[in-house]
């Protein structure tokens, strides 16, 4: 944890502190605003869409222009589109500012490349899931605040409180040190990796993976909230929940996880698999609650196949593989959203049935497949 990492934890944890304020209820802000549930379901994979499509040649710039620089431009792009949703007044009216913050995400192959470099690539699982664990601990206590304040303003004021904290995490990543970029010389041919055997297999197993856990999330709000009648405010609160689980669980699988066996990823998919049974039978807080601590397993997985996908490339196509492997959980999450809307509208309790279904064939199938770097 030198001074770059330490810099780079502590711009996560501002963000996910603004983000926290909003992440949980905006499905609610935008059935608000009189989207239904499929429109929201197609709205979030929209969403995803867009940072699906960015991650790759984000990753490509990663490994070709100084990483700071573009680092910071995807900071300064999330905060401009808090503060567009903060002024929408339709639902139609969130898409660009929505879209536009899902396109400030292509920043996150930069960061983790970015992170590989600054710790020389050694110890990846205990670095990423470690300032991994800064951003969720950012987003414990803000989602209780978010609901809070939309109870006693509005959803509007909470997009634009989140904007002053993105502005805070954004002035902090201007302090990080430059890296060195690799020459042409070295960067030739770095496109045909992404067809090797191996990878395309990687990438395979982490899309059927990340979209048996995603299926439960996307309309969980709106589940708590029309099934077992809960307001905003404790909706918001679960989200804090999730945030500590995140924390917590991330250090812990960090620790599970030693670059070449995959007990992290399977004790991580177990826990968001119990989660998804935890919020189908029962609507008890306490519950609840610990339904969403269990729900933090997902971030934790995320950092450990990320460190997986380091763990493969050189340190010339390292962005480019952190991409497309960003790319393929976003598609995970384009997929997920927009087929649990319509389960949804099928039945309310379809989508945690189906991730119920889905988690252990692709757990079995990362036990047996998942390459080692």
């Amino acid at each position: 944890m030198n001074r770059d990492i330490r810099l780079m934890a502590l711009a996560l944890l501002l963000w996910g502190f603004g983000e926290g304020l909003f992440f949980h209820i905006q499905p609610l802000y935008i059935e608000q605003l009189g989207a239904n549930p499929v429109q929201i379901g197609g709205l979030l994979s929209a969403m995803s869409v867009v940072s699906a499509i960015s991650f790759l040649p984000a990753g490509l710039l990663a490994d070709r222009l100084p990483r700071k620089r573009v680092l910071w431009g995807g900071f300064l792009l999330g905060l401009v589109a808090v503060l567009l949703v903060g002024l929408a007044r339709t639902w139609q009216g969130l898409v660009p500012g929505l879209l536009l913050y899902s396109f400030s995400a292509y920043c996150m192959p930069a960061i983790n490349a970015y992170l590989a470099c600054a710790a020389d690539g050694s110890n990846l699982e205990r670095v990423y899931t470690t300032v991994y664990a800064g951003y969720a601990a950012g987003g414990m206590i803000s989602p209780a605040l978010g609901g809070w304040l939309a109870e006693v303003t509005t959803m509007r004021t909470v997009y634009f409180a989140s904007s002053f904290v993105f502005a805070l995490s954004a002035f902090v990543v201007l302090w990080v040190s430059s890296q060195p970029v690799p020459s042409e010389s070295l960067q030739e041919r770095r496109w045909r990796s992404l067809l090797d055997r191996r990878f395309l297999r990687f990438v395979a197993l982490v899309l059927l993976a990340f979209v048996a856990m995603y299926l439960g999330f996307p309309l969980a709000p709106n589940f708590l909230s029309d099934v077992r009648g809960w307001d905003v405010g404790r909706i918001g609160t679960l989200g804090s929940f999730q945030a500590l689980g995140a924390m917590s669980l991330m250090l812990l699988l960090g620790r599970l996880g030693d670059g070449r066996r995959v007990r992290g990823l399977v004790v991580g998919q177990a826990l968001v698999w119990a989660s998804a049974l935890v919020l189908l039978v029962t609507g008890s807080f306490p519950a609840l609650a610990v339904g969403y601590l269990l729900r933090g397993a997902y971030q934790g997985c995320r950092s450990l196949i990320q460190a997986r996908a380091s763990g493969l490339a050189r340190e010339t196509e390292r962005g480019l593989f952190l991409g497309a492997t960003e790319m393929t959980i976003a598609l995970a999450q384009v997929i997920a959203p927009y087929a649990a809307g319509w389960l949804y509208a099928g039945h309310p309790s379809w989508p945690f049935i189906a991730s119920l279904a889905l988690i252990p064939l692709g757990l079995l199938l990362v036990v047996l497949g998942l390459p080692r770097p």
